[in-house]
């Protein structure tokens, strides 16, 4: 039997399954970890095997569980080991795909990462740096998602080229559980396949297609229009294509070391541009190396059946290796 002391009005609280017990806010539970703000300390991120229960019992949540099932209000102490209770149930926290609370201000929900990197041949005299970063800001039904990537290239006689460049903003909202329209609009720039900057705005629905506790995937389809311009100097009409996006999420923490692996591939077939397919991905490896810090490597890669320009080739591949922070 779990015995619990009694609550302030105004803190949260979170026992581990060592007898800590933690004094704090409880933020969030997202991807296999339990973001806590210790009263005096920093966020932890603390990994959900470790936690025994969880009290936050000023402020309403929104809980989703793999099984589909969503929950909203206070998060109570179970006294079974590895649970909360919300709504009148004991849920495993093993089965929670995410849990946020809302307060006035969208900022006050934001979760996120930042990656940089760079890399330098001393025979070419050619650095090369690369930065990334994601944001996700959650609302009680929605959530927007920016992003954005890129390499620039430092040149011999100080020329600098931005040879890959990637800003996506997308907007979610959950109908159900597992089915969401999205909208996004995007900017991109690629070199390799004779791409200045191509700006895109999409619409459509997505799908959550395996929830398990170690992998999360989604599909996400629709209509996208595409606004081109080409090394050349050459502009494109306003080009229509469907989309197919696949996101998987995999990671285990269970070890000293949190692996995590990541990736999304979108194909796009060309609407009037009737037989033009397209690939656009991005796949991520990371170790954490201590808290809250990781060493990855990140590949990149596109494909166009119809590039602008048929000399630089149908595909592009950039590895780039990086040290991230998460918060």
């Amino acid at each position: 039997m779990l015995h619990l002391p009694a609550f302030s009005q105004r803190t949260d609280t979170l026992w581990m399954v060592n007898g800590t017990r933690i004094i704090g806010e409880l933020r969030s539970i997202s991807v296999g970890i339990v973001q806590f703000k210790a009263n005096g300390s920093a966020v932890l991120n603390i990994r959900r095997h470790n936690v025994k229960t969880l009290s936050a019992k000023v402020r309403d949540f929104k809980m989703e569980t793999l099984g589909g099932e969503m929950y909203f209000g206070k998060v109570l102490p179970s006294a079974t080991s590895g649970q909360i209770r919300m709504m009148g149930r004991d849920v495993a926290l093993i089965d929670v795909y995410t849990l946020n609370y809302f307060r006035s201000g969208i900022f006050r929900q934001v979760q996120g990462s930042f990656s940089a990197g760079y890399s330098f041949t001393k025979n070419s005299g050619t650095g090369r740096l690369n930065t990334d970063a994601a944001l996700r800001l959650s609302q009680r039904r929605y959530e927007i998602r920016p992003s954005l990537s890129n390499i620039t290239s430092f040149n011999r006689g100080d020329s600098v080229s931005r040879e890959r460049e990637d800003v996506n903003v997308q907007v979610l909202y959950d109908l159900t559980p597992f089915f969401f329209p999205a909208v996004s609009i995007a900017y991109e720039r690629n070199l390799q396949l004779g791409l200045i900057r191509r700006f895109s705005q999409s619409v459509g629905m997505g799908a959550k297609v395996l929830v398990s506790p170690w992998v999360h995937a989604r599909v996400v389809t629709g209509i996208v229009f595409n606004q081109e311009r080409y090394i050349d100097g050459r502009r494109s009409s306003n080009l229509k294509e469907i989309p197919v996006s696949l996101s998987v999420n995999a990671f285990r923490y269970t070890n000293p070391s949190y692996v995590s692996l990541s990736t999304t591939q979108t194909l796009f077939f060309g609407i009037n541009e009737h037989g033009r397919t397209r690939l656009e991905g991005e796949t991520r490896l990371a170790w954490e190396i201590i808290s809250d810090f990781n060493v990855n490597v990140t590949v990149f890669n596109s494909y166009d059946s119809r590039p602008s320009v048929a000399a630089n080739g149908t595909s592009d591949v950039s590895m780039v290796f990086g040290i991230g922070y998460t918060f």
